[in-house]
């Protein structure tokens, strides 16, 4: 089980939307928003741990137009996520008018951006209709397939909780706040920039 421990933990150490939206959330909410935004990623990773376990990521992968229709909707919903973030930019006070304030983000809106942005993200997707399967074989998932499960859940999990522990700290926290907006439109960009890459691959 330690190889599916390694693997998860390394699909969430590589860099994507996931790795962004929690470390957003975190930093400018604190860290009750980013462990909120981390059990909605846990909860839609559940859905495609479960789909690839029972198989039915098998037959997903053989229909290439509702692999492509996923991708899509996790673009839009990227840039969705991208042009809030870049319009916050705008609605924020220029840089010393006034003192930067941490806003409380509803746990419900947490939540849901982290159950959506994993489930919708590529990088996931990929990789349960792909390397998963070929790690997880039928003679393996015979054996223990909830083990399997788990190890590859703690191993992913591990990254998250403490990445989210180490910039949650409070000095870590004030010195990204007084930066809140310029972090705003850098965080805004990076997500246009994944959702169109995402849509030119699709579509091209």
């Amino acid at each position: 089980m330690t190889e599916f421990f390694l693997v998860g933990f390394l699909l969430a150490v590589s860099p994507g939307p996931d790795f962004l939206l929690i470390a957003r959330n975190t930093l400018v909410h604190g860290r009750k928003a980013g462990f909120t935004t981390f059990a909605g990623n846990r909860a839609s990773f559940c859905v495609h741990l479960l789909l690839a376990v029972v198989g039915l990521a098998l037959a997903i992968r053989t229909s290439p137009a509702l692999f492509d229709a996923i991708r899509i909707l996790g673009a839009g919903y990227l840039l969705y996520l991208g042009i809030r973030n870049v319009a916050g930019y705008f609605r924020r006070a220029e840089p010393g008018q006034s003192a930067p304030s941490s806003e409380t983000m509803p746990s419900g809106r947490a939540f849901r951006e982290g159950f959506l942005t994993n489930l919708l993200n590529p990088k996931v997707n990929l990789f349960f209709l792909s390397l998963f399967p070929q790690l997880a074989t039928p003679a393996i998932l015979e054996q223990s397939p909830v083990g399997i499960a788990l190890s590859f859940f703690a191993g992913n999990s591990s990254w998250w909780v403490l990445l989210i522990a180490i910039i949650g700290f409070h000095g870590i926290r004030r010195a990204v706040l007084r930066f809140q907006r310029v972090a705003d439109l850098v965080f805004g960009v990076i997500f246009i920039g994944f959702g169109l890459r995402i849509a030119l691959e699709v579509l091209s």
